[in-house]
C-alpha cells in the first residue's frame, strides 16, 4: 500500500500547488482590496445596441467613434456583425448611427484609432476579428458625404492577437498583442505565471515588425499629441510602459512606468495632454462578470498628467463596482465630459467633470 499513501501524497501536494497558484491570481488581481466607489460628478447611462470596447473622439465636430460589437453573444457562441458608431456629442438626447458608408463582410471590431491625415481628411483604423479568417487592420477614410469607406486592409502573420490599434499616419501605426503564445503551455505561463510574451507591433505602411516586446498582456495604446511618445498597457504587469518614439524610424525606446495596482485597459489623451486609463481592479471579477452577465466586474478610470508640477501626476477619477458600468475598458473625454465604454454592456456611462 506504500504507492496508494505516495498517490495521496502527489495528489496533496497538486491540490495545494492550484490553491497556491489561484490565491496567487486573485492577490494580483486585486481581488482582496477594499474598492471605495466614487464618481467626479453626476453619471448617466447612454443605451446603445451592443457594447462599446473603445472610443475615438474627434474633438473639431464633437463626434465619438465607438467600436460597437456584441460581444455579450459572441461569448455566447452567436454569430455576430460590429460596425463602427457615429455618436453626435452637439445633441441632447445623444443620437448616432453607423459611421461606415460600407461594413466590411465578418466585421468585428475591436481596438479603434482616428487620426486626422494632413489634407484634413480623417481616417479611422479599427482592428477585426473576423470569423475562421486571419486578424486585420481595416483601415476606412472618410468621404465628402461624411461616411467612412474602406480604402485598405492590412492583415500580416505577426498580428497574432492584435487588441489596440494607434495610428501615426495615412497607412502607419502601431498594434498591441495582447498575446504572444504559440501553445497552450506558454497561454498557461502567461496567464497564470505573467510571463512576458505580448509585444507591440509597427507597420511602416509597408511591412511589419516587433518594436517592444516582453510585455504581460498589452491591450491598449496611445501616441501623445506631438508623436513623440506612445503609452502601452499591461493588462497583467498592472502598469502602462510609456516609450520614446523615434519619428523616422518608428522604433520605441523605454522611458518609465505608470505603477497602477490596476489591470489597464485602453489609453486615450484628451485635449489637454493627459491620457486617461480605463482599468479593471478585480479581474476575477471580471473573469466571472464574463461567464455570466449578472455578476458585476468593477471599472476605473484614472487620468495621468505628465505636466503636473507640484500635485499627483496620477489621479483615479471614477471607481464603480460595476453596477453603473461593469467591465469598463475606455475612457475618452471631451470639453468636461468623460465617457467610459464596456467590453460587454449595451451602453455607455456619460459622466459631467468639476
Amino acid at each position: 500500500m506504500i504507492w496508494l499513501k505516495r498517490a495521496g501524497w502527489l495528489l496533496a501536494a497538486l491540490l495545494a500547488c492550484v490553491v497556491v497558484v489561484l490565491l496567487d491570481f486573485m492577490r494580483h488581481g486585486g481581488q482582496f482590496r477594499t474598492l471605495k466607489p466614487h464618481t467626479p460628478g453626476v453619471c448617466t447611462p447612454v443605451p446603445l445596441t451592443a457594447s462599446a470596447e473603445d472610443i475615438q473622439i474627434d474633438r473639431a465636430r464633437g463626434i465619438a467613434y465607438l467600436s460597437l460589437l456584441d460581444r455579450r453573444a459572441g461569448m455566447q457562441g452567436i454569430e455576430t456583425q460590429g460596425d463602427l458608431y457615429a455618436l453626435d456629442l452637439n445633441t441632447e438626447p445623444l443620437q448616432g448611427d453607423s459611421a461606415l458608408a460600407r461594413v466590411p463582410s465578418g466585421f468585428h471590431p475591436h481596438g479603434l484609432s482616428l487620426y486626422r491625415v494632413g489634407d484634413g481628411s480623417l481616417r479611422l483604423f479599427a482592428i477585426s476579428h473576423p470569423k475562421g479568417q486571419p486578424h486585420t487592420v481595416e483601415i476606412f477614410e472618410q468621404g465628402t458625404e461624411g461616411g467612412f469607406r474602406p480604402v485598405a486592409t492590412i492583415t500580416d502573420p505577426a498580428l497574432r492577437s492584435p487588441n489596440a490599434v494607434a495610428a501615426i499616419g495615412a497607412r502607419q501605426f502601431y498594434v498591441a498583442n495582447d498575446s504572444g503564445a504559440r501553445n497552450i503551455w506558454q497561454r498557461f505561463g502567461e496567464l497564470v505565471l505573467r510571463r512576458g510574451l505580448s509585444e507591440v507591433l509597427y507597420f511602416d505602411g509597408e511591412t511589419m515588425r516587433v518594436v517592444a516586446h516582453g510585455l504581460k498582456s498589452a491591450t491598449g495604446i496611445a501616441v501623445s499629441g506631438d508623436g513623440l511618445r506612445v503609452y502601452v498597457s499591461e493588462t497583467l504587469g498592472r502598469r502602462v510602459r510609456v516609450y520614446e518614439r523615434n519619428a523616422g524610424t518608428g522604433d520605441l525606446t523605454p522611458l518609465e512606468d505608470i505603477d497602477l495596482a490596476s489591470a489597464p485597459d485602453n489609453l486615450n489623451f484628451d485635449a489637454d495632454g493627459n491620457l486617461w486609463i480605463a482599468a479593471h481592479p478585480k479581474t476575477f471579477e471580471l473573469v466571472r462578470h464574463f461567464i455570466s452577465a449578472t455578476h458585476p466586474s468593477p471599472t476605473q478610470i484614472f487620468r495621468w498628467s505628465p505636466n503636473a508640477v507640484g500635485v499627483p501626476r496620477l489621479e483615479e477619477v471614477l471607481l464603480d463596482d460595476g453596477r453603473a458600468l461593469s467591465a469598463g475598458s475606455v475612457g475618452a473625454v471631451v470639453g468636461r465630459r468623460l465617457f467610459v465604454g464596456s467590453i460587454t454592456e449595451k451602453k455607455l456611462l456619460s459622466c459631467r467633470l468639476p
